[in-house]
């Protein structure tokens, strides 16, 4: 991620104790009336900066495999990013601290600290990051469930009273995350006749195999995302998805024409001020007041070429180039062409095709029969008649809408016996095996459940 280079916005004005008081009143106010924790997390991240300055807000789930739960601005958080290492990196090191704490800058000879965090660190022109665990009792032996990393960019440091402010309302912040879900009563089981349940229950009883399935598509396994160094708009697109890619190829480039008009600006104001010094230099022998102003001038010629220096750097970053060999993965390459990039903002990524994975979209009805490691039959659409082993590997958390307008669940499932010759983007669906139970639940679990919601028990 690069650093943002843009003028620093002026200081928010200092709040007052009662104006203090009242932002934390609406913001807990806010976080107890949500009817589930996960929006309670999302007000967390986006309305703590109501209380003191936050440029970004992470929440962080402390015992859980996934390192981030909730980002400032919403959206999905990928779990396999730069990013998501320097927030694990940083809950491996501070995650049974109960009390705030400044992460100290990373050195640059320090070979065994996290390379991600050190990223983070040194981007958006120096970022200070806080961390605040969200403790949920004064008894030390009580640990919290969840921590905030706070950010401040461009090198804006945090002070003691933003920290005490925050402590306190990290209480009611982690009894918000935690509250109870509601539990649905069950509905009322029908009863038959004796004699025909007794031959009912027989062939329900029968034990079988349990299984689901799901529609399956093929993905780049750990691909190599291009993130936009910098803001700007993206000029030309210099590849097309599928197409293969060597190392340090040409991705794309940005609209250049700013940059370079303040580098001609920057190159220009370096020649006058030197020709301004080289005057004051020769009338300094003779000249007191030139005396005095030469050293003045010769600081603004350094600041002319430490200019020229960084528009040039910035123009060396307009071309964007790849890592790594691969093939290009890009949905909607005509979106892109004239769109405004962010910094930090993924255009496309660059996947090896001979390294792929699944991704399951799994009915959210069908999600409690899903186990880790669990053994999955996979038909791809191009090949009907040819099954493929691969076992699952991850489960997701977050509820989506899949292409067949069913809430789902994604889950990831790696091959095992072999590697069919699958190109990312393939389709097929996929039979998930579960544990063993019995015939009538393999039968009956789906119409049970329709039933259940039609009569609203």
């Amino acid at each position: 991620m690069a650093a943002n280079n843009s003028t620093p916005l002026p200081p928010p004005p200092r709040m007052t104790a009662d104006m203090v008081l009242a932002s934390l009143l609406r913001v807990c106010a806010s976080l107890f009336a949500t009817p589930a924790p996960q929006e309670s997390a999302a007000i967390i991240v986006n309305r703590v900066s109501e209380l003191v300055r936050v440029d970004r807000a992470v929440l962080v789930p402390l015992a859980e495999k996934r390192a981030i739960l909730a980002v400032t601005g919403g959206g999905a958080a990928a779990q396999d990013s730069s990013f998501a290492d320097a927030v694990e990196a940083a809950r491996d090191k501070y995650g049974d601290s109960q009390e705030p704490l400044l992460i100290p800058p990373i050195p640059d000879d320090d070979k065994k600290a996290s390379p991600h965090l050190k990223k983070v660190q040194s981007a958006m022109g120096g970022t200070s990051i806080l961390w605040m665990p969200l403790w949920l009792s004064h008894d030390r032996n009580i640990l919290p469930a969840h921590a905030l990393w706070l950010e401040r960019w461009r090198g804006v440091p945090w002070e003691m009273q933003d920290a005490e402010l925050l402590r306190h309302a990290a209480l009611f912040m982690g009894h918000a995350l935690l509250r109870p879900k509601k539990i649905i009563s069950r509905p009322v089981r029908r009863f038959f006749k004796w004699g025909i349940a007794i031959a009912i229950l027989v062939f329900l009883g029968m034990p079988v195999t349990s299984g689901v399935m799901a529609p399956a598509k093929v993905v780049p396994d750990h691909p190599n995302y291009i993130f936009a160094p910098m803001d700007g708009i993206l000029k030309e697109l210099l590849v097309k998805p599928g197409q293969w890619v060597d190392e340090n190829a040409p991705l794309f480039r940005y609209d250049a024409r700013v940059l370079d008009k303040r580098l001609d600006e920057a190159y220009r104001n370096v020649a006058s001020a030197k020709a301004k010094f080289v005057k004051l230099e020769g009338a300094a022998h003779r000249d007191p007041e030139a005396r005095a102003e030469l050293s003045v001038q010769k600081l603004e010629v350094e600041r002319a070429e430490a200019d020229v220096k960084f528009y040039a750097q910035q123009q060396s970053r307009a071309q964007v180039h790849t890592a790594k060999p691969g093939v290009i993965v890009l949905d909607d390459p005509d979106a892109l062409i004239g769109a405004a990039l962010q910094t930090g903002q993924t255009v496309l990524s660059v996947a090896d095709p001979s390294k792929t994975k699944l991704h399951l979209m799994v009915a959210a009805a069908d999600v409690g029969l899903l186990k880790k490691d669990a053994e999955v039959s996979v038909r791809m659409d191009s090949e009907p008649l040819e099954s493929f082993s691969a076992k699952i590997t991850r489960i997701g958390f977050d509820i989506r809408i899949s292409e067949n307008q069913v809430p789902s669940v994604m889950a990831e499932a790696v091959w095992t016996n072999q590697t069919p010759k699958a190109q990312p983007g393939q389709k097929g669906s996929a039979k998930i095996f579960g544990p063993m139970t019995v015939m009538g639940m393999q039968l009956f679990r789906k119409p049970f459940i329709v039933f259940r919601t039609f009569i609203g028990l």
